[in-house]
């Protein structure tokens, strides 16, 4: 078996061995939802029921796609790792905690709405359209993760994370309904690709799978993850060498 299979397969399974907070923060979050959904689901009317599982899964989908980019900041500056002669490449120390945190979302955004199905009748998941999101989740992280790691190296990012997620809840369809915006400031909000990945696991959740009338923002989507990745690529060499040389093995709290 290659070794760096090796060490993937060693590392998604034994993530909570360090920064355990961190890691088991989205895990007990995702508990805390599944428990608020079945509360909600036995005092609600079915209306409410759904708009209450909307919501849910735009805040799961939110911390999913935010923690990964997290952890994988604090991944990338371990070096107690070698890989036989060389150091862990940079790719390969994010990858664990983006499969793992993957998994967990996979599984309990499925119990919400197994959950959801002992409520309400005739529910279904488009597994095809939850499988297609969730991949566009997973490549718009990569980049998003590569310009946070960038800016980390210049500023204690630690003490703007609460921050930063607050703007992320914000800009995408949470605590409101597209449909209950202006005109001009939904055209503005579907601009980022996180509205887009996110407001998609959403719609498919309440049964709105993937349509054709979509592809043009699926075009949109994919020309701005186009121009992240040309960047990324650019960059990453550079990067992946002031993370070695840098003296610090871990960013300041």
């Amino acid at each position: 078996m290659d070794y760096r299979f090796k060490y993937l397969l060693r590392r998604v399974f034994r993530q909570a061995d360090r920064f355990t907070l961190y890691n088991l923060s989205p895990l007990l979050i995702y508990i805390v939802g599944l428990l608020v959904l079945i509360i909600g689901f036995l005092s609600l009317e079915e209306p409410t029921m759904i708009r209450l599982l909307y919501s849910l899964t735009g805040f799961m989908a939110t911390v999913w796609i935010f923690s990964m980019v997290i952890l994988n900041k604090n991944d990338a500056y371990v070096k107690d790792s070698i890989l036989k002669v060389n150091y862990i490449p940079l790719y390969l120390r994010i990858l664990p905690a983006m499969i793992y945190q993957t998994i967990i979302f996979i599984i309990f955004l499925t119990l919400y709405s197994a959950v959801t199905g002992l409520f309400v009748d005739d529910w279904l998941l488009n597994i095809y359209t939850f499988i297609y999101y969730i991949s566009l989740g997973l490549i718009l992280t990569i980049p998003f993760t590569m310009l946070f790691l960038g800016v980390s190296m210049r500023l204690n990012t630690n003490k703007i994370n609460i921050l930063l997620f607050a703007i992320v809840l914000i800009v995408v369809p949470i605590f409101y309904l597209p449909e209950q915006l202006p005109g001009w400031l939904l055209n503005l909000l579907s601009l980022n690709p996180f509205y887009y990945v996110i407001n998609g696991i959403q719609n498919n959740t309440i049964s709105q799978a993937w349509s054709l009338n979509r592809l043009p923002y699926d075009v949109l989507y994919f020309t701005q993850v186009f121009i992240l990745y040309l960047w990324m690529f650019e960059a990453y060499n550079k990067m992946k060498i002031q993370l070695y040389n840098n003296k610090d093995s871990m960013p300041k709290s």
